[in-house]
């Protein structure tokens, strides 16, 4: 079983001027343990170095987002799993999520048409600083392009704990983490 699926939103039809975006997109909202469902949500207004996003494709974690949204996430660690653009806390209503590739409606100018991936939650529309904007290449197609907070999670790992010269490693899981690890330590001796 794949441990990332993607959420399609369907696209929202109509014409967007500069300066004049919408004030509601919707959003996954999880209002209390073991419940999602998709609400509209308030877009705040666009603000200097701002960008209106509009999602392509967002990533599901199964066991990252289960914890969330079952309210399994150890207090412990609450607040190291806390999403960058996370609204609300558990048990809920909470809005949570990190995959996310869209393309860019409105905000400055060199940004405009470009795809670009964002650690945000799972929401149709979205604004944001331009600084918490990826840009994809244009040789990488955008459901592809959602699973890079998934490799960036897997730098991380070997960063934290690298592996040196004749150690054995164990991976444990054989979910998409696990998997990129894997595939990033075949090039270390």
């Amino acid at each position: 079983m794949p441990t990332c699926s993607h959420l399609h939103f369907r696209p929202t039809r109509g014409v967007i001027i500069a300066g004049e975006a919408p004030s509601t997109a919707r959003g996954l909202i999880s209002p209390r343990p073991g419940i999602a469902e998709v609400l509209p949500v308030p877009l705040a207004p666009l603000g200097a170095d701002q960008a209106l996003v509009r999602a392509l494709h967002t990533g599901v974690s199964r066991g990252t987002e289960a914890l969330v949204l079952n309210d399994q996430v150890p207090p412990s660690v609450a607040d190291l799993m806390r999403a960058p653009f996370q609204v609300g806390e558990r048990p809920g209503p909470v809005q949570y999520g990190y995959l996310n590739v869209g393309v860019v409606e409105d905000g400055p100018q060199d940004w405009l048409g470009r795809r670009v991936f964002c650690l945000f939650p799972h929401q149709d529309r979205y604004v944001v600083p331009v600084s918490a904007l990826v840009p994809i290449p244009d040789t990488v197609p955008s459901d592809r392009a959602v699973l890079a907070g998934t490799v960036e999670t897997a730098i991380n790992i070997l960063w934290d704990a690298p592996p040196a010269w004749g150690d054995r490693v164990a991976i444990i899981g054989a979910g998409l983490t696990g998997l990129s690890v894997a595939a990033l330590l075949r090039d270390f001796p």
